[in-house]
C-alpha cells in the first residue's frame, strides 16, 4: 500500500506569483494568534525525545539555539555570543558586520555574553553599505562560492566556541526570566521599517508567547532545517493557497531586492505584465511613483500585487533605452496549474509535461489522472501536426516536492517493475515502494532538474534513472532526502509540529540526501552557458548529513554518442542568439535540453 507522506518543501522560489508555492509558516518574529506557552515549549521537546529520526540530540546545542531564537524574537532583538568568540569577531567577520553596541553578562561565571547592538549606528552602517554594494558589479559564481564558504567556517568556529562554554538547559532558563522580566525594554522596534506598512490599531502586541514559540523552532533548527512548530491556521492557509492555485498580480518573476536591483527575470507569457510591454531584464524603479531602493523583493511584490482590474504603475529601466519607462499594468487574475502541458514549439513530435508539485487539490482531478489526459492530448495535438510523438520531456525543474504517493505514482507511469523508492527508519523495516502498473508510453523520456527540483521530484528523477528509462537533463538537485510527520502538538491543537522521521532511498541504494540526483548531461540555463553557485541542502545549517555510497550510479546512456550528435547537429546556440533580445527570455535549459531529446529520437535511444 503506497503511503500518504508528505515530504516538506525546503524553498520558496522568490516570484511575483509565489502565493502558488507552498510557504513554510514562519517561526521567530511572526505573530501567533493562539496561546503558546512554557509548557508548549516543554511538549516540543519530549515530542522531539519520542519521535525525531536521532535519538543522539545534542541538548545544550538544541538549548543554545533555543535562547539565540528567544533572543532575536525581540522586536528590539539581543545577540549571544560565547565570550571567547566576541572578543575576537574580527578574525572571523567582514567589518562592516562587527557593529557596535553595549555587552553584558547574566552572571560573572557566564561563558558567554548578550549584545545589544547601538541601533542608530547600524542603520548608518547599513545604508552606507547598501549605497556601496548597489555600484558594485554582480558577483561570479566564484565570489559567492567564497562567500559561503567564508560563512561556513565562521559557523564551524562559533559552534565550537559555544560546545566550549557548556551552554546547557539551565542558562536556557536564565535567558528566559531575563527575557520575562525586562520584556517591556525590548517590545519596540528600536528602527521603523521605512518599507513597513503602517500596523492597524488592532494587532496585536508582542508577548512572551511569542518568544516561547521562537525558543520552540530554534530548539528544532538546532536537529535540522526542516523541523518546525507553527499554527495549524497558518498551514491550512497555505495549503489553501496551493489548492486555489490562483493569484491576483501582473503574471512575471522577479528577482533582487535590498541592496540588489529588482530585475523581471521573466514576464509570464499571455499575462498582464508582457501584454503590457514588460520585458525580461527591465529594472524596476519605482511601483506607483514609489521608489523601491533598498526594498526587499517580498515588500516589492506587496506593492506590485492587487486586486482584479486595479492597475499599477511601474516605473522601469530598459537597456538600450535612455531615461525610464513609466508602464501600466492592469492586474488579473493569474492562474498557474499544477501540470502543463504543450507541443515544443518548432519540434511538434516532442511532447512537454511541466509539474511545479506534487500537491492534492480538491478542485482538481488527481495528478495522475491529469497526468494522464495531458499527455493522450499531446498525443492527438501532434497527429493533428501531421506527425506522431515521438519523445516526452518531462520538466521537474523548480519543483519543490509535495506528497510521497503522487511521487511513486508518476514514476510508475514509467517503470514496468522494480524498485521506486525505500523509506527508512530508525528501528522499523524498510518502506519499499515498487512498480506494479502498466506504463503509460515506451516512448524515449528527458527529464529536466536544476538546484530547486527537491524532494519528491528527486524521487522520481532517481527512479526513472535508475532504471534507465529516462535520460536526466540540467542541474544537480537540492538533495533533499528527509521525511517529515506533521501532526498535531500534544497538549495544544492549535499548533502542528513537522519532525524528519526517516530517509528516502534510491533503487541504487543510494540517498539523496545532501548529494541530490546528478544528470546525465549538464546542461545550463544561462544565456553564457555557465553554472554559477546555487543554494542547495548541503548550504543549509545543521542538515542531516550524507551517508556513505552503496554503489556508484551510472549513466544508461551513450552520452557521448549523445553529444556528438548535438554537436553536429544541434540548433540550440543559434536560437538562443537569434531570440535573446526576445521579450520573454529564452527557457535556455530547455532549448539546449531539445538538441539531446533529438537526440534520443535520430540515434534509436539506444543505451550502453
Amino acid at each position: 500500500m503506497k503511503s500518504l507522506r508528505p515530504f516538506s518543501i525546503p524553498f520558496i522560489s522568490v516570484l511575483l506569483c509565489a502565493s502558488i508555492f507552498f510557504c513554510e509558516p514562519s517561526s521567530g518574529n511572526s505573530k501567533t494568534t493562539a496561546d503558546f506557552t512554557l509548557k508548549d515549549f516543554d511538549s516540543v521537546v519530549k515530542t522531539v525525545d519520542r519521535n525525531y529520526i536521532d535519538k543522539n540530540i545534542d541538548r545544550n546545542r538544541a538549548y543554545k539555539d533555543a535562547a539565540i531564537f528567544a533572543l532575536i524574537s525581540l522586536p528590539h532583538a539581543l545577540y549571544i555570543y560565547p565570550e571567547s568568540y566576541f572578543k575576537d569577531r574580527e578574525k572571523y567577520e567582514e567589518a562592516d558586520d562587527i557593529f557596535p553596541g553595549k555587552n553584558f553578562k547574566l552572571s560573572t561565571d557566564d561563558k558567554f555574553v548578550l549584545f545589544d547592538p547601538d541601533y542608530k549606528e547600524v542603520e548608518k552602517i547599513r545604508d552606507k553599505k547598501l549605497k556601496e554594494e548597489a555600484n558594485r558589479p554582480k558577483l561570479t559564481g566564484q565570489e559567492v562560492l567564497k562567500l559561503v564558504e567564508r560563512e561556513k567556517v565562521r559557523k564551524t568556529v562559533l559552534s565550537a566556541k559555544w560546545e566550549q562554554t557548556g551552554f546547557s538547559k539551565k542558562d536556557f532558563d536564565r535567558i528566559l526570566v531575563y527575557i520575562e522580566k525586562n520584556l517591556q525594554n525590548y517590545s519596540t522596534p528600536p528602527l521603523k521599517d521605512p518599507f513597513a506598512e503602517e500596523d492597524p490599531k488592532d494587532r496585536e502586541p508582542f508577548s512572551i508567547k511569542d518568544v516561547y514559540l521562537a525558543a520552540a523552532n530554534g530548539y528544532l533548527s538546532s536537529l535540522d532545517p526542516h523541523s518546525q512548530v507553527f499554527l495549524k491556521a497558518a498551514w491550512e492557509e497555505s495549503m489553501s493557497k496551493i489548492q486555489d492555485g490562483s493569484f491576483e498580480g501582473i503574471g512575471a518573476i522577479l528577482s533582487g531586492g535590498g541592496n540588489k536591483e529588482v530585475i523581471v527575470e521573466n514576464p509570464l507569457e499571455g499575462r498582464p505584465a508582457v501584454n503590457a510591454g514588460v520585458r525580461a531584464g527591465d529594472v524596476i524603479l519605482a511601483v506607483d511613483g514609489k521608489s523601491v531602493k533598498g526594498m526587499i523583493l517580498d515588500k516589492v511584490v506587496e506593492k506590485i500585487k492587487g486586486k482584479k482590474g486595479s492597475k499599477v504603475s511601474l516605473t522601469i529601466r530598459r537597456k538600450g533605452v535612455s531615461g525610464t519607462l513609466n508602464i501600466d499594468v492592469v492586474r488579473d487574475t493569474i492562474e498557474i496549474k499544477n501540470i502543463s502541458s504543450k507541443l515544443i514549439d518548432g519540434h511538434e513530435h516532442i511532447g512537454y509535461i511541466k509539474l511545479t508539485g506534487f500537491v492534492k487539490s480538491e478542485n482538481d482531478p488527481p495528478v495522475e489522472r491529469e497526468f494522464v489526459q495531458q499527455f493522450r492530448e499531446l498525443e492527438k495535438q501532434s497527429q493533428a501536426k501531421g506527425t506522431k510523438l515521438k519523445a516526452l520531456v518531462l520538466d521537474l525543474r523548480n519543483n519543490p516536492g509535495g506528497y510521497l504517493d503522487l511521487a511513486i505514482d508518476l514514476a510508475d507511469m514509467f517503470i514496468t517493475n522494480g524498485l521506486i523508492v525505500s523509506v527508512k527508519s530508525p528501528n522499523r523495516s524498510p518502506e519499499d515502494s515498487n512498480a506494479r502498473d502498466k506504463d503509460l508510453t515506451d516512448l524515449p523520456v528527458a527529464i529536466l532538474i536544476n538546484a530547486k527540483s527537491a524532494s519528491a521530484s528527486e524521487i522520481v528523477a532517481s527512479a526513472l534513472k535508475h532504471h534507465g528509462r529516462g535520460l536526466i537533463l540540467g542541474e544537480r538537485s537540492f538533495g533533499k532526502a528527509t521525511v517529515q510527520k506533521l501532526m498535531p502538538l500534544p497538549g495544544n491543537d492549535a499548533y502542528f509540529i513537522k519532525l524528519t522521521q526517516s530517509r528516502y532511498y534510491a533503487p541504487s541504494g543510494n540517498t539523496i540526501q545532501v548529494v541530490g540526483v546528478q544528470p546525465d548531461v549538464d546542461i545550463s540555463g544561462e544565456e553564457d552557458g555557465s553554472f554559477p553557485f546555487h543554494y542547495r541542502e548541503e548550504n543549509m545549517w545543521n542538515h542531516l548529513p550524507e551517508v556513505p555510497t552503496a554503489a556508484e550510479e551510472k549513466s544508461h546512456f551513450d552520452v557521448k554518442r549523445l553529444s556528438t550528435w548535438v554537436k553536429s547537429n544541434g540548433q540550440a546556440e543559434k536560437f538562443i542568439q537569434d531570440h535573446k533580445n526576445d521579450p520573454i527570455k529564452p527557457d535556455f535549459q530547455l532549448i539546449r535540453s531539445i538538441d539531446y531529446v533529438e537526440a534520443l529520437i535520430q540515434t534509436g535511444a539506444k543505451r550502453k
